[in-house]
């Protein structure tokens, strides 16, 4: 893990044009972002590395290009033949990306396939994202975490993130990306709910699948649909998990703050799992609003900045929002998403030991 220091963590900067740098231009910086920051340097000979990331919901144009993906890519695979790309499968209805079949689909569509980034892609929790290895971490709200599988099998991740506000929890920034990212379906519905799921009967199809993997026994079929018993239910949301035609939902009765520790402590997790070994490369490039799960066209909030690297993901993203308030002349992400307290993540995420706040930029 990384720990909290007396000594400044190193964030590495290369900048760019506020005008929209074009994509040769900006391969060539982040091609000399990693050669001088050395952030690859501890990947060793087949060591099975994940390059994690977020491929974009369909129809939003906000994600990492696949061209920037696919230089890390080749220098990662300089190194090991054992690298992929990754992300994990999505709780939430409407989305392209809720099982893997259908996320791979949204993955090769926005270029994120073997043809054109050289490595191949894998959703790391499974068909329907009930693969997870359970990560001990003993924290405020959790013991362990669900952590996707075949992301907590790696030897090493090297987390790629496009920095973006967020609704719920003011900031995606790398802590965001291992929190949420590497989760499983079940991991995501422990920090957004503490709640009883309910079912929508005209989605029902009383097929089963939630009775049969209620593991409190708390659903039975009555008139043909399924119903849960609230008395007994524990929240662990695997009915929701498996549901096929989308008929639980979820509460997202969350308080804010806690939403931010708990997707901090399964950053925690994320980070354990792999055994510390994790350096982070953070894209400010077409800063949104929202998130990259939101399908639209997002305009930027604040003008293209650059790319950012280091071994410390609290830094990283304390560095980011540091850099593009300072830009943008005032808090931009308290004012583009004022129901939330963007920060709680970063000053918990320090007090448990994921990284440090205090950092020196180093530009390239």
């Amino acid at each position: 893990m990384v720990s909290q220091k007396k000594m400044n963590s190193i964030v590495w900067y290369v900048p760019m044009s506020g005008k929209g740098p074009d994509i040769e231009s900006s391969c060539r910086k982040l091609q000399l972002l990693i050669k001088s920051s050395g952030v690859l340097d501890n990947i060793e000979k087949d060591d099975f590395t994940c390059i994690k990331l977020h491929f974009g919901e369909k129809e939003n144009t906000g994600r990492i290009r696949s061209e920037l993906v696919r230089e890390v890519a080749s220098e990662v695979s300089k190194k090991t033949k054992n690298a992929f790309l990754s992300d994990t499968n999505v709780l939430y209805k409407n989305s392209s990306r809720t099982n893997s079949v259908d996320h791979l689909k949204t993955a090769h569509a926005h270029g994120f396939s073997i043809e054109k980034t050289g490595i191949p892609v894998i959703i790391s929790d499974g068909l329907f994202g009930r693969d997870y290895m359970d990560i001990l971490i003993e924290k405020k709200h959790f013991k362990d975490v669900k952590i996707a599988r075949d992301i907590a099998a790696c030897d090493k991740m090297v987390v790629l993130t496009h920095v973006t506000g967020h609704m719920y929890t003011g900031l995606g920034g790398a802590i965001k990306n291992l929190g949420m990212g590497c989760a499983s379906r079940r991991g995501k519905y422990e920090q957004h709910s503490g709640a009883v799921p309910t079912v929508e009967p005209e989605f029902c199809v009383a097929c089963g699948l939630c009775r049969a993997n209620c593991p409190a026994g708390c659903i039975k079929m009555e008139n043909g649909k399924a119903n849960i018993l609230s008395g007994s239910c524990i929240g662990c949301g695997e009915c929701v998990v498996v549901c096929r035609t989308k008929a639980i939902n979820i509460k997202w009765s969350e308080k804010l703050e806690n939403l931010q520790e708990k997707m901090v402590e399964y950053a925690y997790g994320a980070v354990k799992a792999v055994e510390g070994n994790a350096v982070y490369i953070s894209f400010l490039l077409k800063v949104t609003k929202n998130c990259d799960c939101i399908a639209l066209d997002e305009p930027a909030i604040v003008e293209d900045m650059g790319i950012l690297a280091s071994r410390d993901p609290v830094a990283i993203d304390k560095a980011s929002c540091d850099l593009i308030n300072q830009r943008s002349g005032k808090d931009i992400f308290k004012e583009v998403n004022p129901i939330t307290r963007w920060n709680v993540q970063i000053e918990y995420a320090a007090k448990i030991g994921l990284g440090n706040t205090a950092y020196t930029i180093k530009e390239i």
